[in-house]
């Protein structure tokens, strides 16, 4: 293009599906927009064709319906705004809560100042954007460009590898208060920050505990703004002993990148609010959740529809083998036999507290121990019979008890046999 078009004019609107643009040596063609809008102070200058007044004149036709003195300026986002807020030591507010409609605003009569500002801009995701713009007319107009842009929040471990829940084992979303939780941002493939000017350290991250014993969490420092990694630090933490369940520790996260909002809740599920009173109560043994089994029989008098076992749960094999063993004593012995009963095997915690054991790291909260009484008509035989039949089994202790005091199998007021293993 060889000509010169010289429009001299503050600012240019035109609405049309092709703006044309005649030129000496050929036609210029605009069509990537139905809205076309040229602002500036200076003169607009295309190619070396000069067409003076006439053109200008024409031009200051076309904008009889627009203000005089109308500048625009343009923020990109990605999202649609709500509402934006306008701070400066020389300025006020005024008008501000009105919020934004179709992603603009006209400032006319809000600002009695131009120059610099801080905006803070919310969007419809509840995300917020702050910017420093520039402002050289009272009348201006500030235009939201949302540009197509979208991201996921991923629980990752150490690798950055996906955790999946696995059935009704909700991976991605349990903890404990000792793990080290990794959260990671993972643009869509049709998106990118780089192309749209932005970068990784314009993304905003914030967790946050949902109940107020959840307390915060500690930030772990890293080179990677992609990854959020922290470890929760809930607070109030129940020792006191309790026969009912604790309530779940739960966090929101949540990822704010120019203005686009997404979040990612963490809450246990019963198998970690289960560990987690291992954790609370500082015990020598922390169940994982291969420890941690469904059991609503006879073996889990705890809190829960879960049991923790150290290693392997061995309640059925050792009570099947006891069973049998002293069936067999009191018909060799011909002994009237009105069957065994399990009085407690499995304790958590806080149960095993609340029923008023002061040891923390007891047989009964690791998975290893049942107390077995005798129906029937009670008597020193039949309690050494029963206390014979588990120390039959391998790896197998017993004990008469009073409560949870240790007696001889002779004391006429005994309770139970306390079996271990």
């Amino acid at each position: 293009m060889s000509g010169k078009l010289l429009i001299v004019a503050k600012n240019i609107s035109k609405t049309a599906e092709t703006y044309l643009i005649n030129t000496t040596h050929g036609d210029v063609v605009l069509n990537s927009a139905k809205d076309i809008v040229y602002s500036a102070k200076e003169n607009l200058v295309f190619g070396a064709y000069e067409e003076l007044e006439r053109q200008a004149t024409n031009v200051n036709d076309d904008l009889s319906d627009q203000e005089e003195g109308l500048d625009v300026l343009y923020i990109d986002i990605y999202d649609d705004v709500e509402s934006f807020s306008l701070t400066s030591n020389n300025s006020t507010n005024n008008g501000f809560g009105t919020g934004v409609n179709n992603n603009q605003k006209n400032l006319l009569g809000l600002i009695q100042e131009t120059g610099c500002f801080n905006i803070e801009v919310n969007t419809k995701s509840g995300g917020v954007y702050n910017k420093e713009i520039e402002i050289k007319s009272l009348n201006t107009t500030v235009y939201f460009n949302k540009l197509d842009f979208d991201f996921e929040l991923k629980r990752v471990d150490e690798e950055c590898h996906e955790i999946e829940d696995d059935g009704d084992n909700l991976l991605s979303t349990t903890f404990v208060s000792t793990d080290e939780i990794r959260i990671q941002f993972r643009e869509h493939d049709t998106s990118d920050l780089s192309k749209d000017g932005f970068g990784f350290s314009d993304i905003v991250w914030k967790t946050e505990g949902i109940t107020e014993n959840d307390g915060t969490v500690e930030i772990r420092e890293n080179d990677d703004n992609t990854l959020h990694i922290f470890s929760p630090r809930p607070i109030n933490r129940p020792t006191t002993g309790s026969r009912n369940p604790n309530e779940a520790i739960s966090y929101k996260i949540s990822c704010n990148i120019i203005g686009l909002k997404k979040e990612i809740q963490l809450t246990q599920d019963s198998k970690d609010i289960l560990r987690q009173e291992y954790v609370d109560y500082n015990t020598v043994w922390i169940p994982t959740r291969d420890e941690v089994f469904l059991d609503t029989g006879d073996w889990n008098t705890g809190n829960y529809d879960y049991l923790a076992a150290s290693g392997n749960n061995r309640f059925q094999e050792i009570w099947d083998n006891i069973l049998t063993n002293y069936n067999t004593f009191c018909a060799n012995n011909n002994i009237a036999n009105d069957g065994l009963q399990v009085n407690s095997a499995y304790r958590n915690p806080q149960r095993n507290r609340a029923v008023g054991s002061v040891l923390i790291n007891s047989n009964h909260t690791i998975g290893h121990a049942m107390d077995i009484s005798i129906l029937g008509m009670r008597t020193t035989q039949k309690w050494n019979f029963l206390r014979d039949a588990a120390t039959r089994i391998q790896g197998v202790n017993a004990i008469c008890e009073i409560g949870p005091r240790q007696v001889s199998c002779s004391n006429p007021n005994i309770s139970h046999i306390h079996v271990a293993w």
